[in-house]
């Protein structure tokens, strides 16, 4: 009697990120039919989904920790605001601004990420210039503002020490915000 051969073979990248996909959909529709279906859950969702400022950075990161990344393929892709500086903001002299604070940099300085996060808004604010805000995974917004020029866009998930962009007119404007509230610059720079 001839003796049958255990080779396993490794799942294709492709049946890896299919099963994935499978699965986030299994999730999904049991999630929307206990949602349906469920008036508890449903105010439950509603309070902190809709009316509390949820935190996306958060939900990416978990979702980054158990499943990858978010693209099948970010592994093999690399980003213009790759890590390429400390995280530290380096600044000669800092004052009180609206609701944060003024920083003198150098003349285009690369302006770093202190933290990683989510972008979760990229355009002019009043008073503030070009800004890019990013939520953090400990739900504190932080304002880089006065911005001539930006590597990111709306909804990408930076990392610690990336390249925000170079500062306009050697002045940094930065804001903390926690659920609304204003935070003490000092405790963060």
């Amino acid at each position: 009697m001839a003796k049958k051969s255990k080779t396993k073979t490794k799942p294709s990248r492709l049946s890896r990120y299919f099963s994935r996909f499978l699965v986030l959909v299994v999730i999904t529709l049991a999630f929307l039919i206990a949602l349906k279906s469920n008036a508890e859950l449903r105010d439950f969702v509603y309070k902190n989904v809709f009316q509390n400022n949820m935190s996306f950075a958060k939900i990416n990161e978990l979702y980054k920790k158990y499943f990858g990344s978010s693209l099948p393929l970010a592994d093999n892709v690399t980003s213009e605001a790759d890590v390429v500086s400390s995280e530290k903001i380096e600044y000669s002299k800092i004052k009180d601004y609206k609701e944060g604070a003024a920083l003198t940099v150098d003349e285009g300085y690369a302006v770093p990420f202190m933290d990683s996060g989510l972008i979760i808004f990229a355009g002019e604010k009043e008073g503030y210039g070009n800004t890019i805000v990013v939520q953090r995974p400990d739900n504190v917004e932080v304002w880089y503002a006065n911005l001539a020029t930006t590597n990111v866009s709306l909804y990408d998930y930076v990392k610690k020490g990336s390249i925000v962009g170079e500062v306009k007119d050697n002045t940094l404007y930065m804001v903390f915000i926690k659920e609304g509230k204003t935070l003490d610059y000092k405790e963060y720079l």
